[in-house]
């Protein structure tokens, strides 16, 4: 696997997962009861792309894996806020990869890898903002 296609797997997945996301409020991004899934299609196409790059990744992207496979079992169970991070530490391994000298990002790819850590960044609840309107602390 070469890192334009390790690029576009991750892509993939960053799209599924942007789907997903869309769908849903910020306040579900947490885990709730009877909470909102992503769909068995969704799961599958995220669960491909994953396995994909699994599959290929050979000892150059094999650190990035358990990323991955974390992030899916996240996603499954519709952990939207629990998926970014994982993909998150991925993106700063092939970082870590490249300036190992074990791989080359070319700046077309460095736009790419840009735009997802831009995209992820987008899909996390904005911190400043609560996520639920909680008694004060003087209430308990």
């Amino acid at each position: 696997m070469n890192t334009d296609q390790a690029l576009d797997i991750i892509g993939n997945i960053i799209a599924t997962l942007a789907a997903f996301s869309a769908k849903i409020p910020a306040q579900s991004f947490m885990v709730q009861p009877g909470g909102i899934r992503p769909t068995p299609e969704a799961v599958e196409a995220y669960e491909d792309a994953v396995y994909r790059f699994r599959d290929g990744a050979g000892m150059t992207y094999k650190g990035m894996t358990p990323f991955f496979i974390e992030s899916l079992e996240a996603f499954e169970t519709g952990q939207v806020f629990h998926v970014v991070p994982p993909l998150l530490q991925a993106l700063e391994q092939l970082t870590e990869i490249q300036k190992a000298g074990k791989i080359t990002i070319a700046e077309r790819e460095q736009a790419r890898l840009l735009e997802f850590l831009r995209r992820l960044h987008k899909i996390l609840p904005d911190a400043t903002k609560p996520e639920v309107d909680l008694p004060p602390p003087t209430s308990y």
